[in-house]
């Protein structure tokens, strides 16, 4: 077994976050202020950990949850007057739950084991598969955006790493939990590639289909 190391973990109905990602949250529970308040004063950093759905419970009566999570550094950190506080996560690693600590805090701690993802084959044919990949998000992206109003989301950011670009697509494309999921627990990058890019191009096709439509609501000249 891989050497492991202990994190407090935030569970989450939704809770799937990836690696070179950013997710803001506002804590209010008095348990998660504590884990908040523990990890500003040491390492910023907390899991984020999908809760099972229903009534399941581990063996100490708390609510079950799934074993891969993804480990995020506090990088901004709003405290509000009466407690509460606003913060934003970084992803920093993937990780397996092995076991969790008895009850000695407010919130849970576990230990984990880091997983880094199996990089993609260095070969000269990858490299124009990643270049493609970046090219067919990047055009999906801005026409999500321009759909929903949001023009300053259509830009990717820039020097993201081939595990950061996929992750960041799977951010940006509205997948459902159980689909994050599954990505997440992919340990070979190559996987998580082939698995986002055909939903990409399902994408594309279905965007392009309805483009003659979005233009007629916004233009009489289509009408």
């Amino acid at each position: 077994m891989k050497p492991t190391r202990r994190l407090p973990i935030f569970p989450l109905p939704d809770g799937v976050f990836f690696p070179e990602t950013l997710l803001p949250l506002h804590i209010f529970e008095p348990r998660y202020r504590a884990m908040v308040a523990d990890a500003m004063s040491g390492d910023r950093t907390l899991g984020i950990q999908r809760l099972r759905t229903g009534s399941e419970f581990d063996g100490r009566g708390r609510p079950a949850v799934f074993e891969i999570g993804c480990a995020g550094e506090i990088v901004e950190h709003e405290p509000l007057d009466d407690g509460r506080s606003n913060i934003v996560l970084r992803g920093l690693f993937r990780y397996r739950m092995r076991s969790e600590e008895p009850e000695t805090a407010a919130y849970r701690i576990a230990n984990v084991e880091v997983l880094p993802a199996e990089p993609l084959p260095s070969s000269s044919g990858a490299v124009k598969g990643r270049r493609e990949f970046r090219r067919l998000l990047s055009r999906v992206v801005a026409q999500l955006a321009d759909s929903v109003g949001r023009p300053e989301a259509r830009d990717l950011p820039a020097h993201l790493s081939d595990e950061g670009l996929v992750n960041e697509a799977v951010s940006r494309l509205g997948l459902d939990v159980d689909d994050r999921y599954q990505l997440l627990a992919m340990d070979r990058l190559e996987e998580r590639y082939a698995w986002v890019l055909a939903h990409i191009k399902a994408t594309q096709q279905r965007l392009d289909l309805l483009a003659p439509y979005r233009r007629a609501a916004v233009d009489p000249r289509w009408n």
